[in-house]
């Protein structure tokens, strides 16, 4: 468990507080994420993008109480137990290692899944260098990785589906034992942290199948677009921004809503291989404002909404390759938007 997740998550709950209202609505997500949390489980988000899953994984470590590190070191070191190279080897050198105390937000680190990436870049690597000098047991030839750089807290690994197999295989003695083996030396090290992985859903483009073993680690959770037309508009309302002077009626919060949602709905979903996010929904709020301000009005209209709408979602939706518009999705857009809102 990590130092003071437990605590946290129970000290919410006794004072009646939703410790990740952050996300709007999903309240069955949350609640499996922090049951999961509080049983020191990993946790593989699956959803589409631009739900909140990254929101989720930065709350949740920003929730964290502070704690004592060494002054100076990416890893989060204990003073009286080191494990980084730095550390010990300042250690072994004489020197002393100055304490400092780090809020929980700095207890977060992020890594994006590529098939790109290597299982060196994750757990680390010897220097050959280094090797000669001292061998290769020695930990002054070890060069860390990045999930090091997660310990004592949240690593939040982003589309965990598009990694190969090769560095699936890499991760399960890491998740399962909270060590890291650097092959083919004996060379071992702690890592000990909280992974929040997400998982793109399986019949997108891209992405690999995770392996029993590797999914074997995880509670998975399943995260969707917001429930409901109100949901929506509490997030846009929330977290969108507004621009000075100018107002936006009732009505052109409901069209934007409308517009964005009917890309998850019949009959549209059926072009849609990939639907617009809760983004888009900002994107379509806040450049509307930009819009209406550009042409000295003081409020927002709906041919504001239907100006901006192919750039807002020409980047964000994907039309199905079954679908007609599917080489030309703005002409997608452009029919999208005289069905909802009129042409």
């Amino acid at each position: 468990m990590i130092e003071g997740l437990k605590e946290t998550i129970l000290k919410s709950i006794a004072e009646g507080k939703d410790m990740l209202s952050v996300i709007v609505g999903q309240e069955d997500a949350k609640e499996k994420v922090l049951a999961s949390l509080l049983a020191s489980h990993h946790i593989l988000i699956e959803g589409p993008p631009g739900v909140g899953k990254t929101t989720l994984a930065k709350h949740i470590a920003a929730a964290l109480p502070p704690i004592t590190v060494v002054k100076g070191c990416p890893y989060h070191c204990q003073p009286e137990a080191p494990v980084c190279p730095q550390c010990k080897a300042k250690v072994s050198a004489g020197g002393k290692l100055e304490a400092v105390s780090i809020p929980g937000g700095q207890r977060f680190v992020r890594l994006q899944g590529s098939p790109d990436l290597t299982a060196e870049d994750l757990l680390g690597d010897i220097d050959p260098t280094q090797a000669f000098k001292y061998g290769p047991q020695d930990y002054r030839a070890f060069i860390p990785g990045k999930l090091l750089k997660g310990n004592r807290g949240i690593v939040f690994f982003d589309e965990l589906n598009r990694v190969t197999e090769k560095l699936q295989n890499a991760l399960l003695q890491v998740l399962e034992e909270g060590m890291a083996t650097i092959g083919p030396y004996d060379v071992d090290y702690p890592a000990d942290f909280m992974m929040i992985a997400t998982m793109n859903p399986r019949e997108r483009a891209g992405v690999e199948e995770l392996s029993d073993v590797l999914l074997d680690r995880f509670d998975v959770v399943k995260m969707g677009y917001p429930e409901s037309l109100e949901r929506e508009k509490e997030i846009i309302t929330r977290y969108g921004l507004r621009m000075d002077g100018i107002e936006i009626p009732e009505k052109v919060i409901d069209s934007i809503v409308i517009l964005v949602r009917a890309t998850r709905e019949e009959p549209w979903i059926k072009e849609m291989d990939q639907a617009a996010s809760v983004r888009a929904t900002l994107s379509l709020y806040e450049k509307a404002q930009a819009m209406a301000k550009l042409n000295n009005r003081s409020e927002v209209s709906l041919e504001d909404i239907k100006k901006v709408a192919s750039s807002s979602l020409g980047s964000r939706i994907k039309p199905s390759p079954e679908s007609k518009f599917y080489d030309d999705p703005f002409n997608l857009i452009n029919e999208l938007v005289e069905s909802v809102l009129g042409g």
